[in-house]
């Protein structure tokens, strides 16, 4: 049985086998006793039962017997299954470069067959805002929209579309988690609405990567009407449980020499600039559970360590672990999406296969995590050098496959999910799917340290370009490639001789481009 994700539970065959097609009794009884999304599949050689207890678990059901029937005759017997943890995510970013409905439709369609429940649409950075505000038309007009080089070039979704895409999702049991960044990442925002930003000085929307130093001004009354309304809206667009405010990267430069800022500070008994930061966050929190929404932040919301234990924490940055291990006992509870494990923007040889489909949720830093804090596993793709969507499909698929399996599956093989995985590579790629080769999604040993020593060069030279002088460019690249490369080997598990190899592998990298 090739079947992704392989079954959560018990197998028990019969005998005899069931000739499946479109014309086979399917029969759905409800099941009181079945954990939610789980289900029991009983095959029978003329029909087929589906017990589940909720809808969801019935049309994972069906995908099973989908799947099942791709390899001809399904074996007859008992199929218990149920998935591993409730939040099973996807995230993809469309601030940097849009997509449209199309795409994403396709994307969810894959992510429905294997099981994966949660859509997170990256719908503002500095780059562009992607939602159509009837509100503040302006942050369509000039916000959604930027330069390159004369181009004019961005795009955003009418309320209309969000709708489609919604419903589109509700149907294939995805719920769809919106994100609006805040406070940092605003530049969108600020390039609309200057006066929000400590300086009020104009701002275009920006390109390319890097922070920006321009976020919203902490201080100002302004800024939280405006983050009321334009919430409210966005909120009446998903109905979902969830909404993500972002707080990553978000530079405190302004707000240290804001007058505004500092009286907040002063006015709050804060103790310093993250304080401002978890005060702002709390407010959204406030607002946000007002419209029956649970708030989700990258764990930089939890740097000051005040911050409300309602907020769900997504765990990206692994230097975030001083802060975030002592929100454990808070009872603080964590989607994860480390950078080092899940980030689908970098290239194979850095994250691969195996690093996805061997991770481990249930610890920070060596402290262990209750199963019930953890609620799940999510990919990201980050799209600052990601512009076409065949690109988006090369570095979705087929990796996305182990964080399904690691998402549903509790007894885990990684040999045995390879050999499944290779099969399920050829069904994408019959139903049009761009995907990588299965050979090209776990390089290890000596060949693949040398990839990844040549691979992380090319992800930090975006992060360099702002720097012009030769020197300390090459300085920072050697600096950046080595923290991020030595992240990447010991999350996949080379060997120390393949760790030099591929810091050697970076160095004639970054030489050979004059530095």
């Amino acid at each position: 049985m090739n079947l992704i994700p392989k079954i959560s539970g018990k197998i028990s065959l019969t005998g005899g086998t069931c000739s499946y097609s479109s014309k086979t009794p399917v029969t759905v009884v409800n099941g009181t006793d079945i954990p939610q999304e789980g289900y029991t599949l009983t095959v029978r050689p003329e029909e087929i039962e589906i017990k589940a207890g909720d809808g969801a678990g019935a049309f994972y059901a069906r995908q099973t017997i989908e799947q099942l029937a791709r390899e001809g005759d399904i074996p007859c017997g008992c199929y218990e299954d149920s998935p591993k943890f409730p939040f099973r995510g996807f995230m993809l970013d469309v601030s940097r470069h849009f997509f449209g409905v199309d795409e994403i439709k396709k994307l969810i369609d894959q992510m429905a067959k294997l099981k994966l429940n949660t859509f997170h649409w990256h719908l503002s950075d500095d780059q562009g805002f992607r939602i159509e505000s009837l509100k503040f038309p302006e942050l369509n007009r000039i916000g959604s929209w930027r330069d390159e080089g004369g181009q004019k070039i961005g795009g955003y979704y009418t309320q209309e579309e969000i709708r489609q895409v919604v419903a589109y999702a509700s149907e294939r049991f995805i719920n769809i988690v919106p994100e609006i960044d805040l406070p940092g990442h605003t530049g969108d925002i600020v390039a609309t609405m200057p006066e929000l930003s400590c300086s009020g000085e104009p701002h275009t929307v920006g390109f390319g990567t890097g922070l920006n130093p321009r976020i919203l001004c902490a201080g100002n009354k302004k800024v939280y009407d405006f983050l009321y309304e334009l919430l409210d809206e966005v909120c009446q667009l998903f109905p979902g449980p969830y909404f993500h405010i972002g707080g990553d990267e978000a530079p405190k430069s302004e707000w240290e020499k804001c007058p505004c800022c500092q009286q907040k500070i002063k006015d709050e008994n804060l103790k310093d600039e993250e304080d401002l930061q978890a005060w702002f966050t709390g407010r959204l929190i406030e607002f946000l559970e007002s419209r029956g929404k649970t708030m989700i932040g990258w764990n930089e919301i939890l740097a000051s360590g005040t911050v409300s234990p309602k907020a769900i924490a997504q765990y990206w940055i692994e230097s975030g672990s001083e802060y975030s291990d002592k929100e454990v006992d808070k009872g603080r509870k964590f989607v994860f999406s480390n950078m080092s494990a899940f980030y689908l923007d970098y290239p194979c040889a850095l994250i691969g296969m195996r690093s996805i489909y061997n991770y481990n949720p249930y610890i920070i830093d060596g402290k262990p995590i209750p199963k019930e804090q953890v609620l799940g596993l999510e990919a990201p793709l980050w799209t600052e050098r990601v512009a076409e969507n065949s690109h988006v499909e090369r570095l979705v698929f087929p990796r996305l496959l182990a964080l399904a399996e690691n998402n549903w599956t509790v007894e885990k093989d990684f040999t045995d999910f390879m050999s499944r995985a290779g099969s399920y590579t050829e069904y994408l790629l019959e139903q049009g799917i761009t995907a990588t080769p299965i050979t090209e999604c776990d390089y290890h040993g000596m060949e693949g340290a040398r990839m990844a020593g040549t691979q992380i060069v090319e992800v930090v030279t975006g992060f360099t370009q702002a720097q012009k002088d030769k020197e300390l460019r090459g300085k920072a690249l050697r600096q950046l490639g080595c923290i991020l490369l030595d992240s990447f080997l010991k999350r996949s598990g080379y060997s120390q001789d393949e760790q030099v190899l591929a810091h050697e592998s970076m160095e004639k990298a970054i030489q050979d481009m004059g530095f």
